[in-house]
Order: structure tokens, then C-alpha cells, then sequence
């Protein structure tokens, strides 16, 4: 099924055409970066005595101090108020895969701990287990979930406020930085900083691996133009009539949606069909309806 949809366009998710199978390969990724985010955790992060963010890195403490009391543990316990939270404010497909990812982290977490030879430079600790908590929790992301913690009361916040939802999680994780400090001296706080700084790096990474932007073209050939990019780029243009102030004439005014991989042959295609084009390239957080994720 050419590698289910290229692996279900990055892990984009978009389209529901085989709704079992979406599923299951939701569940897969969920189940696959709560691994990825307990060997950053139980192989990286806490043998180094570096922190993670939220909800992890506040479990993390009480088990330094009580042994018994595995991360996992602590993890699930602080998140049953937290999934009744967003269970009651955000949307349930949502909070099922965060459930799913809840569970799963906090099972894997408490049992599952890999045996190879890891370096022992805290920042290169820092550093990896900083990459692959931004690799789990980004994923987790990209198929419509969160991690849990910090992320629920974020969005609740947001929900009811319309505050910016990055804020709690600043002051949760400046919070976590200081406690490391507190704890394990400021080293480790410094170097909790730098594994923080990695993971959101990543996560940003895999939210924008295919930027979309939206091209507005204006030119005095807008059929051919647009028929060019169709052949060419496979993409479907919007024609719309407008007047230039300046020319005093009237041109075609082409928006076009695509990824910042095709902006180049845009560009080319334009250019050698209508040289006095004039092109704008906008940002576009958000594509609704049928958009092909990646380049032919």
C-alpha cells in the first residue's frame, strides 16, 4: 500500500481512507515514542541527574528522594487529574490518544530499561536524552495526542482563556530548572536547560518537517501560468481578476498552496513563462481540505 501512504505522509495523518488501519498505526507511533521517551528518561536523563520537562522531570525528583516510587508510577498518578481535566474541556479523539500515550509511558517507563554502553559526559547525556524526549512527545504531537502533564493544563488554559498555551509550560519547566538546581546543584540545572532547549528543537522540527506556504502570484498570463503549475507541480491554483493601481491595467491574481520544497520550481515556472510577475510568499500554519502533503 506503497509503505502505507509513505508512512502516512511524515506521520502528518492526513486523510482517513482505511480507518482501521489509521488506528492502529496511530496506537503504533503513540506505543513507539513512549519507548523512545522511557530510554531517554531511565538510559539518559535521570543516571546523569538532568530533568526532564513537566510532569516527568517533577516525578523524577520524588523518585531521587523515595526509590521506590518509580517514574512511571509517579508519572500516571499526577496525570489521573489532569486526563479528567481535558477529558471534560478538549476534544476526546484527543484525550484518547493522550490517554493511550499516558499509559503507555508510564508502563515503559517503570520496566523497561535497555543495557548498552552510554557515554558518560552529561552533556552529551543532556543533549541526547533532550533530542529523543523531543522526538516522543513530537510525534506523539503529529498523530493528534500529547504526552500528557503540562500539555492538557496548556490547552485548557488557552481553551478557556485564550491565553498563549506556551506559557504554563514555561513557567512549569523554569520551575523544573530551578528544583534541579536545588537538588543536584547548578551543573545539572544548566544542563536540564540544554536537554529542555534540544527536545523543543525537535519538536518544532518534526511540527514544521514540511513547511506549507501559500504563493500569490500576479501576472498578465494567469491561465498559462496556473496551467504550468498543474503540469508541472500538480498543484491546483485559485484565479482570481484584479486591477493595478500603479499599471492601471488588469491582472490575474493566482494563490496556489504547496510546501516550501516546490517554492524553487515555482519560482522557475513563473518566471520563464511572465518575468514581470510579481510573487509573495506567505506562511501558512494550516491547510484545510484536500492538500498533498509532500513533493511529486
Amino acid at each position: 500500500m506503497r509503505v502505507y501512504d509513505d508512512v502516512r505522509r511524515m506521520v502528518g495523518m492526513r486523510g482517513a481512507s482505511h480507518p482501521a488501519l489509521d488506528w492502529t498505526w496511530r496506537i503504533a507511533v503513540i506505543l513507539f515514542s513512549d519507548l523512545v521517551g522511557a530510554v531517554a528518561v531511565n538510559n539518559f536523563l535521570t543516571p546523569a541527574h538532568i530533568l526532564a520537562g513537566g510532569v516527568t522531570g517533577v516525578a523524577q525528583i520524588l523518585h531521587h528522594y523515595v526509590p521506590a516510587l518509580g517514574v512511571g508510577t509517579m508519572y500516571f498518578v499526577f496525570n489521573i487529574p489532569l486526563f479528567i481535566l481535558g477529558y471534560r474541556y478538549l476534544g476526546r479523539r484527543f484525550i484518547f490518544q493522550t490517554g493511550i500515550a499516558i499509559l503507555g509511558f508510564s508502563a515503559l517507563a517503570d520496566f523497561v530499561r535497555l543495557h548498552f554502553s552510554a557515554p558518560t559526559d552529561p552533556l552529551l547525556m543532556g543533549l541526547y536524552g533532550g533530542v529523543l524526549t523531543g522526538l516522543s512527545s513530537g510525534l506523539v504531537i503529529r498523530v493528534g495526542g500529547s504526552m500528557g502533564g503540562t500539555d492538557i493544563v496548556s490547552l485548557v488554559v488557552h481553551r478557556l482563556t485564550g491565553r498563549n498555551i506556551g506559557s504554563v509550560s514555561f513557567v512549569m519547566n523554569a520551575a523544573i530548572v530551578l528544583l534541579s538546581m536545588l537538588v543536584f546543584g547548578v551543573p545539572a540545572g544548566l544542563y536540564t536547560l540544554v536537554s529542555m532547549y534540544a527536545a523543543s528543537r525537535v519538536v518544532s522540527g518534526l511540527m514544521h518537517f514540511q513547511q506549507r506556504k501559500t504563493a500569490l502570484i500576479v501576472t498578465s498570463k494567469p491561465s498559462e501560468v496556473a496551467s504550468a503549475i498543474g503540469q508541472r507541480l500538480v498543484r491546483g491554483s485559485t484565479v482570481m481578476r484584479a486591477y493595478g493601481a500603479y499599471t492601471q491595467r488588469e491582472r490575474g491574481v493566482l494563490l496556489c498552496a504547496m510546501t516550501h520544497l516546490e517554492i524553487a520550481d515555482l519560482k522557475e515556472i513563473v518566471q520563464s513563462l511572465d518575468p514581470d510577475a510579481f510573487i509573495t510568499i506567505l506562511d501558512t500554519t494550516e491547510v484545510v481540505g484536500r492538500f498533498r502533503q509532500s513533493a511529486p
